[in-house]
């Protein structure tokens, strides 16, 4: 995982690199008795901490030319003090915490610290989690001018030992947007952010979609979209099946994503929206050959399933586009909102048919 300099190396710490690492937490404890701050003191943290962090697999490092100049913890572990805040974390979201952050003295006011937590959020993206917290003194300078650059917003106060106050935040991580074929549009995993933006999409085009989705009807505020990106952000990342914003730009299109997953044999089915004003343009079938290409490469899905109402034609265009199989009807397989059942289409490919896009363009 490279940093921005390209002769910086961003990894798991070592137990070759304790002595490295607590020579670099006493310039820091240093630095902080120098400027009156109480973040740290002659017990905390101690070198057993430092051997502890290596031994979880929490310790990383950056290195400049193979030396150690960076040090903190990246943990998905949860912190305790954290459930007692006075004051209110946004939501109960797993999330990623920055511990014992410490820079080297011939490396400070070089970006190094905003730098290891820009890589925390790789880190913790690479694990789908979007949830990011920290807490610091009220005394240390740095890390809130660090904390309030990288766009962190102040939930309250934690205590720690000996009732030591801190300041804590939290920010949401947005996941990388990746492009799907068509100039200005993209793809990537929603968050709990996106809950009022989805939301007002589609109660702007509410009657439109209600026809062929149910679940319109249901969602009468941005709480219900929240409430159901909560659970669906809440299953860790491995058995998670993903709900995908497509945008031009930053303007929500539509959405795709995963439901009915059935790991033990791997199998999947995609669902997908897109806002009448962007139909006609390939969105929906460049954003479905994306994912099926995610669950071949990423989940080892074998089968992915596609069901659509029979006479819903554009959606059963996308399967056909893509070369799945028709596999059969199923009667009344749906209850559409105007209280009459109908008949839906089962198309589905398997991972061998999807793996011949990638010869067949090569």
């Amino acid at each position: 995982m490279a940093t921005s300099n390209i002769s910086d190396t961003f990894r798991k710490a070592e137990e070759t690199d304790i002595e490295r690492i607590w020579q670099i937490i006493g310039q820091a404890k240093a630095q902080m008795q120098r400027l009156g701050s109480q973040q740290w003191d002659e017990s905390y943290p101690a070198i057993e901490h430092i051997r502890q962090d290596i031994q979880d697999g929490n310790g990383y490092v950056i290195c400049q030319e193979d030396r150690v100049v960076a040090y903190g913890v990246i943990s998905f572990d949860g912190e305790p003090v954290y459930k007692e805040i006075e004051g209110k974390w946004s939501n109960d979201l797993p999330y990623v915490i920055v511990h014992r952050l410490a820079i080297a003295d011939e490396m400070k006011r070089q970006g190094m610290a905003k730098q290891f937590m820009l890589q925390a959020e790789e880190v913790s993206r690479k694990k789908g989690v979007y949830n990011f917290r920290v807490d610091t003194k009220y005394d240390n300078t740095y890390m809130l001018r660090l904390i309030d650059t990288l766009g962190f917003r102040y939930c309250g106060e934690v205590y720690y030992r000996n009732n030591s106050a801190r300041k804590a935040f939290e920010k949401t991580i947005r996941p990388h947007s990746h492009p799907i074929g068509i100039s200005g549009y993209t793809i990537r995993e929603a968050t709990l952010m996106d809950a009022v933006p989805i939301f007002e999409a589609i109660d702007k085009d509410r009657e439109d979609l209600r026809i062929w989705l149910p679940f319109v009807d249901s969602l009468k505020s941005a709480v219900d979209e929240e409430r159901f990106l909560q659970s669906v952000l809440a299953v860790p990342y491995e058995q998670r099946d993903p709900v995908y914003i497509l945008e031009q730009g930053e303007t929500i299109c539509g959405l795709a994503g995963f439901h009915f997953s059935d790991a033990p044999n791997h199998r999947t089915e995609i669902g997908y929206w897109l806002l009448p004003a962007y139909r006609g343009k390939g969105i929906i079938t460049h954003a479905v050959r994306y994912l099926c290409q995610w669950a071949v490469c990423k989940r080892n899905i074998n089968r992915i399933q596609i069901r659509c109402a029979v006479e819903n034609h554009p959606s059963n265009a996308i399967p056909k586009r893509l070369g799945f199989t028709l596999e059969g009807t199923e009667r009344d397989g749906e209850l559409l909102v105007s209280g009459e059942y109908v008949d839906t289409n089962v198309y589905s490919i398997l991972k061998k048919e999807v793996e011949s896009w990638n010869r067949k363009s090569n």
